[in-house]
């Protein structure tokens, strides 16, 4: 298994990185008492001058970027030299603590995450994971109403997204059980099975060698469980998509993550919510993405694992639900700011400039809210192939003449024909119909419409 493929299925233990005394019950009158109480129980036997530091730490990423995410739940946050591995540290208070910014709940869940200035990837993966966890309201209420610090721990590494024990369909049977032949007489040489169903997992285990299979999901349990029965996974966004949008995504990201060559014929075994598997599609990859993909296998000059993963979730999110009740149309262009320099312009002050890359980078959950806030503004984000966020409020001056079909206004001309001149990678959302499309070369790669459209 690739280093790659074992990120994608092993989850963060987080109760490994959280001790029951920093796990803390408060009631404070400002968000600086709340900050210096956790920075005082993350590290077990902590010296005066590491909490300093690390209060300082938080402190001053705070002044950058609010780190509140959304439904209640906030994850400050700091890189600090010299401190060995990340730790975690939990505040909790149904009544909610001060935090310093509108919303609509008060903030009741606070976890700090502090960890050495190296480890940067790391840091992202626990922050995601943090918010992952938290993201779901059954775990929120439970955390409040634990009775002791070891039940938070519990909840923490609980997964809440436990599939529901539902009885595989026949239908689901027969494709699974028949769908190595059918694959091979359709020409295709990897197979993927797109579940939330553990019984529909299960059937694998009946299938000898299983090589050529590959489990996609959105819930990290049963991709977890799947390491046991196949090599390769896929972590799919938790976004609610029409089935053929899903079986297209699925296979992009499994081509993005090298699970699948250029060239490779794939069959995606699929089903429509509830009913199980009842279908199953192929994809020829050549075809499908080939404008995608160089001969290399590479998607865009040093695209980073998860990038093009993370514009897709926040352009869906923000496709489903707006801003402030309000739709929102927008631009994400992923590639060399160097190589796009000549097609951009700043419309306004960019709102990114001058802030360390560190507290800029799409990869970091707690920027979701400020990137979902300067979506409202006109233009594109520029962001690198690394994550960080270059700019925002961008006007694309972009002179190729793309063609597209018809009922695409100026927003996709221009997130088109930005990816016809340069080898960048654009993902628009029309603010009309919430549907977002991905660009590459100049030609619409995936469109990606709501599940509520069907």
């Amino acid at each position: 298994m690739t280093a790659r493929e074992k990120t994608a299925l092993e989850p963060t233990p987080l109760s490994s990185r959280l001790r029951p005394d920093a796990v803390l019950d408060l009631a404070v009158d400002s968000k600086e008492a709340l900050l210096r109480a956790l920075a005082e129980v993350v590290i077990e036997d902590a010296s005066p001058r590491e909490i300093e530091r690390i209060y300082e730490g938080i402190i001053e990423r705070e002044s950058a970027v609010n780190t509140y995410v959304g439904d209640g739940v906030a994850i400050p946050h700091a890189r600090v030299v010299g401190i060995k591995g990340i730790h975690l540290a939990l505040a909790r208070n149904p009544e909610g603590f001060p935090y310093g910014v509108a919303t609509d709940q008060p903030v009741r869940i606070v976890v700090l995450v502090v960890g050495d200035e190296s480890l940067h990837d790391e840091h992202v993966r626990v922050l995601s994971e943090v918010a992952s966890v938290l993201k779901h309201e059954e775990i929120r209420r439970k955390s409040l109403e634990a009775p002791d610090p070891a039940s938070v721990l519990r909840l923490l590494d609980y997964s809440h997204e436990e599939p529901a024990r539902q009885k595989a369909r026949p239908l689901s049977v027969l494709l699974v059980t028949h769908a190595r032949r059918i694959a091979r007489e359709m020409g295709a040489t990897a197979i993927i099975v797109s579940t939330e169903n553990r019984d529909e997992l299960s059937m694998l285990r009946r299938i000898p060698g299983r090589s050529d299979f590959i489990v996609a999901s959105s819930s990290r349990k049963l991709l977890e469980d799947a390491e046991k029965i196949v090599k390769r996974g896929l972590l799919l966004p938790r976004v609610p998509l029409r089935r053929d949008a899903r079986v297209r995504l699925a296979g992009l990201m499994a081509l993005n993550q090298r699970l699948i060559q250029r060239g490779d014929k794939v069959a995606v075994l699929s089903g429509d919510g509830a009913g199980g598997l009842d279908s199953i599609t192929v994809l020829e990859t050549g075809r499908e993405f080939g404008r995608f993909v160089t001969a290399s296998g590479e998607m865009a000059p040093d695209l980073s694992p998860g990038v093009l993963e993370r514009m897709i979730t926040l352009a869906t999110d923000l496709a489903r639900e707006g801003r402030e009740g309000k739709p929102v149309g927008t631009i994400f262009v992923v590639g060399d700011p160097d190589v796009l320099a000549p097609y951009c312009q700043q419309m306004v002050m960019n709102p990114f400039r001058g802030y360390p890359e560190d507290e800029r980078n799409v990869l970091d959950p707690t920027l979701e809210e400020t990137i979902k806030e300067f979506a409202s503004i006109d233009g594109a984000f520029i962001v690198r192939g690394d994550g960080v966020v270059i700019s925002a409020g961008t006007y694309l001056q972009v002179p190729a003449d793309v063609k597209l079909p018809g009922g695409y206004g100026s927003r996709h001309r221009v997130a088109c024909g930005i990816t016809d001149v340069t080898s960048a990678i654009s993902v628009a959302i029309s603010q009309s119909t919430g549907e977002v499309t991905v660009f590459k070369k100049g030609a619409i790669v995936l469109s990606l419409s709501r599940a509520s459209e069907r």
